[in-house]
């Protein structure tokens, strides 16, 4: 374990991942107070990190001031410009310690610590002993921590067998041993979260503990993926990571006392880095397989590498789904940030922009994406269409509706790829390799999408393209059950992990019993049906996790949620 560890540390860039993502963890887990952490734009005075607490060993409580640096560090990184490890320290004993250490711990002996993901090379030892004798004194000391000694902290403190488990190891080290393997990898993370995180909920210090584990554990298993050059795995298990941690942190409530809401505090930081987590992986993944080729003609459906249509598909409408999820974290942080951190809330718009202008060209350049092959292709379509109204681009994605609505009966008439509720690849791989209506009856038993795009149709369509819609429906699939999804009292304990029995189907949807009774039947299961006002996430207005959960396990998006304002 310890040398996994060690590698997954020399791997780690300085910014973001080792001083925001591993360290902090660490730190807290090891007993000591965070109480100042990297902010882009300000200056840090050479501290990354400063920690007040006492570690073993220790005979006394100190102030730990910590600078980090990614990899080893020889003699380019000891002292060469600014940001350099000795132009650090030196900023740290003469600024730091003069200005920026409050009242409340100027009393307390200090610890500098040089902290590094890898090593320091042996052409600066001299010069890190030189530097160290000449400024340490009886209330100042120096420590170095190496990849090894973080490796060892970290064994001890987070990932020990008696703290994680010789299960929880054994699927930890399985998943790590797959990453090469999507499916596998993703199928040992998922076991890894939930032999972690229990369905009976844990309390205090355990519950802080296994989301701090499971943290670094989702973090090293990104690491090895990205190494791996396996960018789609990595983008699901950081996904899937922030839904079980909402799962463990969602029965926290506001409390009134001060010091529970100190405590509620530590779980939404450790709920942000999840999400951090996530932003970050998933802005990776567009940015090597998306974003350079969405301008491209069939260029990310060739990327596929199959000769099946159906292969084509089921990724495009996936990265479709993908694109929208992430879209919508951005545009929602980036209002939420808009008064206390402009320049954060300017990037996040910048991402909704560039995220909304790909998906229109995504669209435009792959055709496949205007004849879904599944019934619950609705779920990314719901989505994109949830952001576009967000973003106020709705006239943007109105022509793809139409040519939905018309590929979808196009493909019913011609007997050719027609959406269907059949879930099993082998199914979807021959479909429709029939062509009766007994067929079409079990292929098209139920439908979430048509229910949908019958509902864009009613607002932006002209009466022949309704009436064109609503013929084809009732002349080649009678018997199909259109229907829609809601929410019940079960689903905001289930939908986290991926349980699926639970929610209502409302089922009297049908195109054929005409506008005016559709609407009213849609808007009399809205109004008797508003469980989803009880789901968690969305009573703490994070309406993007809970889309994300619907996409990731492909639940429908609710009617509450097809037309929204912001």
């Amino acid at each position: 374990m310890r040398i996994l560890l060690k590698e997954y540390l020399a791997s780690l860039k300085e910014r973001d991942e080792l001083d925001k993502s591993v360290l902090p963890n660490l730190l807290s887990q090891m007993g000591l107070k965070i109480i100042e952490t990297p902010m882009r734009g300000n200056r840090q005075y050479g501290v990354d990190i400063a920690a007040v607490g006492k570690l073993s060993g220790d005979n006394s409580h100190y102030l730990y001031l910590f600078s980090v640096k990614a990899g080893d560090v020889g003699r380019s990184e000891w002292n060469s410009g600014t940001q350099s490890v000795r132009s650090q320290l030196q900023e740290i004993m003469d600024d730091y310690l003069q200005m920026c250490v409050s009242k409340e711990h100027e009393d307390l002996k200090v610890k500098i610590c040089l902290c590094l993901g890898g090593e320091l090379k042996q052409n600066v030892k001299t010069n890190w002993s030189n530097f160290t004798n000449k400024y340490t004194k009886n209330e100042i000391q120096f420590e170095l921590w190496n990849g090894d000694a973080l490796a060892e902290y970290m064994e001890k403190s987070l990932l020990a067998r008696e703290l994680l488990g010789d299960d929880s190891q054994s699927k930890f080290q399985k998943a790590l041993a797959m990453v090469n393997e999507s499916q596998a990898c993703y199928d040992h993370t998922y076991n890894l979260l939930k032999t972690l995180f229990p369905e009976k909920i844990q309390t205090g210090k355990d519950r802080l503990l296994k989301l701090r584990q499971s943290y670094i554990c989702l973090h090293a298993i990104c690491a090895w993926a990205i190494d791996a050059k396996n960018l789609d795995v990595v983008y699901r298990i950081s996904e899937l990571g922030l839904l079980f941690c909402w799962d463990v942190i969602r029965h926290l409530k506001s409390e009134t006392n001060p010091r529970k809401n100190q405590k509620i505090d530590v779980y939404y930081r450790i709920l942000w880095q999840y999400v951090w987590l996530y932003l970050s992986k998933s802005e990776l993944y567009f940015e090597k397989v998306v974003y350079p080729h969405a301008d491209k003609l069939h260029a990310l459906s060739a990327s596929v590498k199959s000769k099946e249509s159906i292969d084509i598909n089921l990724a495009m409408f996936d990265l479709l789904g993908r694109m929208a999820v992430r879209a919508l974290w951005t545009a929602i942080l980036g209002r939420a940030n808009s008064d206390t951190n402009p320049e954060y809330s300017k990037l996040l718009r910048n991402q909704t922009t560039k995220i909304v202008d790909k998906l229109v060209s995504l669209i435009n350049n792959n055709p496949t994406l205007h004849s879904p092959f599944k019934d619950d292709h609705m779920i990314d379509i719901a989505l994109v269409m949830y952001l576009a109204q967000q973003t106020g681009s709705v006239e943007r994605f109105l022509p793809w509706l139409h040519s939905l609505a018309e590929r979808t009966t196009f493909e019913l008439i011609t007997n050719s790829k027609y959406p269907t509720c059949f879930k099993e690849y082998n199914e979807l791989l021959v479909h429709p390799f029939k062509n009766d209506q007994q067929y079409r009856n079990e292929a098209c038993a139920g439908s979430i999408l048509y229910p949908y795009l019958f509902f864009w149709l009613l607002k932006e369509a002209s009466n022949i393209q309704i009436d064109h819609f609503t013929d084809c429906l009732g002349g080649k699939i009678p018997n199909c059950t259109h229907q829609a999804w809601f929410p019940d009292k079960k689903t905001d304990q289930m939908i986290w992990r991926g349980e699926i029995d639970h929610g209502i189907a409302v089922d009297n949807l049908s195109p054929r019993i005409g506008k005016e009774d559709f609407v009213k039947n849609l808007n009399d299961s809205i109004k008797h049906c508003r469980e989803i006002e009880n789901i968690s996430a969305i009573q703490r207005g994070l309406i993007p996790l809970f889309l994300c959960a619907c996409r990731h396990y492909r639940m429908p998006v609710p009617p509450r949620l097809w037309i929204t304002t912001h």
